[in-house]
């Protein structure tokens, strides 16, 4: 039994590390970011897995079972469609970023020609048992005075900000990196 739990754990770690890819595609001066098609693919076969198998469980380990059970139509509904939808595009004259869980989807459009100023801010977080969670984000300033908070919290986005920052650079508009970890 403990060798099954074994096998289990570490087929959950190896998806777990391998959903990170993220493709770029280079048009020209267009540079596209999504999920690679395999990564929801894999957490959908995961969520289609995690039903049967929270099935089995139920009697063996209630908790573990039951979770898995109400785990898996959340995956299937909500994650997937999120990771198939999730994408950056930076061209010479705007960064459009569309992130979030599917039904909350934020998206952000920064068009170059409106902003004053960007600025690389992170954000601490305590959270459970006092354990830190950073989280970045650009803060555009635009011209108008107004100012749009672009958050880096998935790899599409994290992947997006360099092409973006570079684009900035180049038409000499002031980047500022706020964190004190020199990130640019």
């Amino acid at each position: 039994m403990i060798r099954r739990h074994r096998w289990l754990v570490c087929v959950a770690v190896v998806l777990l590390s391998c959903s990170g890819c993220v493709r770029e595609d280079v048009s020209g001066s267009t540079v596209t970011c999504t999920n690679e098609l395999w990564v929801p693919l894999v957490v959908f076969l995961g969520g289609l897995v995690a039903g049967p198998v929270g099935w089995y469980l139920r009697d063996r380990s209630a908790r573990f079972g039951w979770g898995l059970l109400i785990l898996s139509p959340v995956v299937i509904v909500g994650f997937v469609p999120s990771l198939l939808m999730d994408k950056a595009i930076v061209d010479d004259t705007h960064f459009s970023l569309r992130t979030g869980i599917w039904g909350l989807t934020a998206v952000h459009d920064v068009k170059y020609s409106e902003l004053s100023s960007v600025s690389l801010i992170s954000e601490e977080k305590r959270g459970r048992y006092g354990a830190k969670n950073t989280s970045y984000y650009l803060m555009c300033q635009r011209k108008d005075g107004s100012s749009s908070k672009v958050p880096l919290g998935n790899k599409v986005a994290e992947t997006a900000a360099p092409y973006f920052l570079h684009h900035v650079q180049e038409l000499k508009i002031p980047v500022i990196d706020q964190t004190g970890e020199n990130l640019l």
